[in-house]
């Protein structure tokens, strides 16, 4: 993989000649790398970023490594819901967690401190493999030999003395990095390699129907085309809609006020985190059809089986037992979710640039079949008698409730493909 490369020297002494020495009209910082005549004593230091992706939260290396049980919530009129919150593991534990070079216009700052002294500083943009250092910015340094911990960060994080700060609403594009005692003593060149990192936490959020899965009818209207030039040919998406309107839902993931970190202060020379601002999670959103299978036939029923909530980015240090989920409004099969609330079990404080998913299951109460050939709840059909116990919407199968015997052949299939819907 390429690298986001740049090269740099720190002058202590004699900045400002450097740089109106070698500086002037140059974009190319590996070529002014290759023209400047380091000082005795002193090096040129060059330098590669990567920016690295989310981790799992926990190294999972067995299968027999212990993950957190899932807890059966009891939420009302029929409803359950299993919630957890566990490692994302999209990724093998043996495998190493993408970095990746620097895509796009992304504007940094390097610093190089001895303890708290500052001793150099450059600012530019990445895109691939150039570096453009800012207008009347030098661009290269020199530093002496010695020893030197160096920070880079980008525009979404402030740089107040040693302190690192960022808000929690920044956090998707939010990077830096320390690599501390770092010994600069190569002539005439030397590279520092940085891996930047998120400097938050990502929670999914997920919604799963385990027994209601909601059927939608595929509209006519395309939602996306792709064309696959390996097959030759394009795969249509159509936009989808519930079968029965009324099966829709209003939500929102929410925390109490003040319950989590909205900024972070993190003081490098110190390694301390605090937390000056405190304040409050609050995400609304509604059932989501999204779009078909490809190549679906208008007109046809597929059926959902669930839903993504949301992408929750939080600071270091957020316990996420403070989450709720309610529902606002809304049903699925006749039954009301209005009201009803998810809470996490699990008082976990989120790492930096770590990944989790927060499954919920939502359960509702058994359907029955009834011997007309109808599913329904028992409420609901008062007087009817119940002969199996649905399992599979989707299928349409059920569980007998007694054993139907036939010639003294106690395993006699009786209920094979009998539906009136």
């Amino acid at each position: 993989m390429k690298k986001a490369n740049f090269k740099s020297a720190f002058s202590m002494l004699a900045l400002s000649i450097v740089a109106g020495s070698f500086l002037v009209g140059c974009s190319n910082s590996e070529d002014l790398s290759n023209e400047l005549t380091p000082k005795e004593g002193m090096g040129i230091v060059s330098f590669s970023i990567n920016e690295k992706d989310y981790e799992p939260s926990e190294n999972v290396t067995t299968r027999a490594t212990a993950q957190p049980q899932p807890e059966v919530q009891d939420l009302g009129d029929g409803w359950q819901a299993e919630v957890s919150l566990v490692p994302d593991t999209t990724r093998r534990p043996e495998q190493k967690v993408a970095t990746r070079a620097i895509y796009g216009n992304k504007h940094y700052t390097i610093r190089a401190y001895q303890g708290s002294t500052l001793k150099g500083e450059i600012k530019g943009t990445f895109n691939g493999n150039n570096f453009t250092p800012d207008s009347g910015d030098p661009g290269v340094m020199q530093l002496p030999h010695g020893y030197y911990d160096f920070v880079c960060f980008n525009d979404k994080v402030t740089a107040n003395g040693t302190t690192l700060s960022v808000n929690r609403a920044d956090i998707p594009n939010a990077y830096y990095t320390v690599e501390r005692n770092v010994l600069i003593n190569q002539d005439p060149k030397q590279k520092v390699a940085f891996t930047s990192k998120h400097a938050g936490a990502l929670v999914n959020v997920s919604l799963t129907y385990i027994n209601c899965e909601i059927p939608r009818t595929v509209t006519t209207t395309v939602y996306k085309t792709e064309f696959n030039p390996w097959m030759g040919s394009s795969k249509t998406y159509y936009q989808t809609k519930t079968t029965n309107p009324a099966d829709q839902y209003q939500y929102v993931l929410n925390t109490a006020t003040n319950s989590i970190p909205e900024t972070m202060s993190y003081d490098f020379v110190a390694n301390t985190y605090s937390y000056p601002t405190m304040g409050q999670l609050s995400k609304s959103g509604s059932l989501q059809t999204g779009y078909s299978l490809p190549n679906a036939t208008p007109g046809s029923t597929e059926y959902l089986a669930g839903d993504d909530i949301a992408d929750v980015y939080l600071l270091p240090s957020t316990d996420c037992s403070k989450f709720k989920l309610t529902f606002t409004t809304g049903e699925l099969y006749g039954k009301s979710l209005a009201g009803k609330s998810v809470t996490v079990p699990t008082h976990k404080l989120v790492e930096r640039n770590k990944q989790y998913n927060l499954n919920i299951n939502l359960i509702m109460e058994n359907q029955y079949l009834f011997s007309d050939g109808t599913i329904g709840f028992l409420d609901k059909n008062i007087g009817k008698t119940a002969i199996g116990v649905v399992y599979n919407l989707v299928s349409r199968t059920a569980l007998a409730l007694k054993d139907v015997t036939e010639y003294s052949n106690s395993n006699f299939m009786w209920s094979y493909n009998t539906s009136s819907q």
